[in-house]
């Protein structure tokens, strides 16, 4: 883990201490409600610089990740799957289309690894007027618990260029928004919000987010 962190710490030095790291989610709504979800994560190049220094060590989850897929591709109301994972280079991209707001969430629920259940909040609410986005915060701190996760965490100083970004394109244009933190884009069409890991992990920010259109 050692060899991660500094591995990590040089990429950053060498691309001039910018924000070089984005774990994006994007969510395409149609009007009847079903549509596309992606998740990705964008380097700006510091993959390949990763890939060609080695040693990139093991990742939790990833070995389970290839059943999940499977999972995924079999679950009803979801189709058009695709993944590109290669954790030496830093490459790792879900997508798939869903049928309807149950359908995505309970794909959200088998890339998580968790079993769907009345006592389990939603991960995406889509309604025709809105869609609500919990605050993923506490979800965050006990899945770094459960796993024994906080002492393989990169430094604070790091955890401020890696984000989370959060991007939904919405089927009717934006009313209003909930969080100051959220830009709307495209004619009212596109919700954008992005937080550093260090403002969810360390300082644990409410990342509540309600769209209304």
């Amino acid at each position: 883990m050692k060899n991660k962190i500094l591995l990590l710490a040089f990429a950053i030095l060498a691309f001039g201490m910018t924000s070089c790291i984005d774990l994006v989610e994007e969510v395409n709504i149609n009007k009847n409600l079903s549509g596309s979800y992606e998740m990705r994560l964008e380097t700006a190049g510091l993959g390949a610089l990763m890939g060609q220094m080695g040693n990139m060590p093991e990742i939790p989850g990833m070995k389970e990740m290839d059943q999940k897929i499977q999972l995924l591709k079999s679950q009803p109301g979801i189709s058009n799957v695709k993944n590109n994972i290669k954790v030496k280079d830093m490459k790792f991209q879900i997508a798939f289309d869903f049928a309807d707001p149950r359908s995505l969430n309970n794909a959200l629920y088998t890339i998580a690894g968790i079993k769907p259940s009345i006592f389990v909040k939603k991960f995406l609410k889509i309604k025709d007027n809105k869609i609500v986005r919990p605050n993923l915060s506490p979800y965050l701190q006990k899945l770094i618990e459960e796993q024994n996760l906080s002492g393989e965490l990169p430094s604070d100083d790091l955890l401020d260029y890696i984000n989370y970004k959060f991007i939904v394109n919405t089927p009717s244009p934006v009313e209003s928004v909930t969080s100051d933190r959220a830009m709307i884009q495209d004619g009212k069409m596109k919700v954008i919000t992005s937080y550093s890991f260090r403002e969810l992990l360390i300082e644990e920010n409410n990342v509540y987010l309600r769209i209304n259109m």
